[in-house]
């Protein structure tokens, strides 16, 4: 049975890290009254890419999770 490891839990942290950088921002941008057209393309673009740091995030758990039962 494989515990995480040590690189995979280093990339886990630093991809909820990198998560929550993103969520401030993009609640930063949403407390604005009005948004530039460069500002609702950064939301956009934040929104995507902090979908993306979660999908990696729940790919690295998933995987931590089979290992710990033993699955392959």
């Amino acid at each position: 049975m494989r515990r995480i490891g040590a690189a995979d839990s280093d990339t886990l942290a630093t991809l909820m890290a990198e998560h929550r950088a993103l969520d401030e921002r993009i609640c930063q941008l949403g407390r604005q009254r009005f948004l530039t057209p460069d500002e609702q393309l950064e939301i956009r673009t934040l929104k995507k890419l902090k979908l993306a740091k979660k999908d990696r995030i729940a790919v690295l758990e998933r995987r931590d999770s089979f290992d710990r039962r033993g699955n392959p």
